[in-house]
């Protein structure tokens, strides 16, 4: 009897110049170190049955990373997430865990949206520019930009991929901010976000701190709590 875990983690600064397949990599060393009855796909070169969300870029931190782990045999979420947190480097760490019900749809076949947290260094009016542009960028309905991919150059709406910014604050030292944004196959990245709202995300400290299944103006999380937000 097969079980699949979809869990939460954390990938702090310690990792946060991991690559994404260096984290696949990492997590997958932790499984075997715990002892964890994963299972393997078949064929001539067996891997574990595991998936994850959306790649989170390098340098960026994360309170909101998730995968799915399918077992060999039942393995309760509580005794996964004890097990595999006593293995698993520093810098990461599962928040919570459940089992799937069968015939649940993958991560990325659900979660088109996500929530980051940017926090800049402080100069004197940075909130209130912040919030300006994003009181300007309500009044329109396109923000077209060139977007350089592996085929070549294409133009890019990047309006309707940024939901909300909210929590706009300022203390001497740092202004912080929160976006809710698209991710998946329509994704807004973060060079156009900072284009979007006028700051420079190569000075910025960002997070993501949530994923979402976005439906109209509800926000559920893959994991835990699933009412909107």
């Amino acid at each position: 009897m097969s079980s699949v875990i979809r869990f939460q983690f954390a990938k702090g600064p310690e990792v946060q110049f991991l690559s994404h397949l260096d984290l696949v990599r990492t997590m997958e060393r932790a499984l075997r170190r715990a002892g964890l009855p994963i299972a393997y796909s078949e064929g001539f070169t067996p891997r574990p049955i595991m998936s994850f969300s959306y790649a989170l870029p390098v340098g960026i931190l994360s309170e909101a990373e998730y995968g799915d782990y399918t077992f060999a045999e039942a393995l309760a979420p509580e005794e996964f997430v004890a097990r595999y947190n006593q293995h698993l480097p520093t810098g990461f760490r599962v928040l919570q865990a459940e089992c799937l019900p069968s015939g649940t749809p993958t991560l990325q076949r659900v979660i088109n949206a996500a929530r980051w947290r940017i926090v800049l260094p402080a100069t004197s009016l940075e909130a209130e520019r912040i919030a300006k542009r994003w009181e300007e960028l309500q009044l329109v309905d396109s923000f077209k930009v060139q977007r350089e991919t592996k085929k070549g150059s294409r133009e890019v709406d990047l309006r309707p991929l940024l939901f909300e910014v909210v929590q706009i604050s300022q203390t001497p030292t740092a202004t912080t901010f929160e976006c809710l944004c698209a991710v998946g196959s329509e994704n807004l990245r973060m060079d156009e976000l900072g284009s979007l709202l006028g700051f420079s995300h190569l000075e910025a400290l960002i997070t993501r701190i949530g994923q979402y299944h976005k439906v109209g103006n509800s926000y559920v999380p893959p994991v835990g709590n699933r009412g909107s937000e």
